[in-house]
């Protein structure tokens, strides 16, 4: 998925939802991200949440925000999921 923000309104927001993760597990998420801005001084903000058992977005379990990159960066994170609780 690839979402542009050129001429978009600051604030708006893009979600992806993951399928379901297996409890009792630690999956692999893997992903890149570029980050680019006409006046190079506030190009947004990436995070990545995990919910719990369908509840609320919670806090970000990873973000980088206010960096221009220099081409597409590889982001990996390993989450972590425990019975009896269901992550997305």
């Amino acid at each position: 998925m690839m979402v542009n923000s050129s001429g978009r309104a600051s604030g708006q927001k893009a979600h992806l939802l993951l399928p379901t993760l297996k409890e009792n597990d630690t999956h692999c998420i893997d992903f890149h991200y570029y980050f680019s801005s006409r006046d190079r001084s506030s190009p947004g903000a990436l995070n990545v949440y995990v919910k719990v058992n369908g509840g609320p977005q919670g806090n970000p379990v990873w973000n980088v925000s206010g960096v221009v990159t220099e081409g597409w960066v590889k982001a990996e994170l390993a989450i972590s999921t425990f019975w009896p609780h269901f992550y997305q």
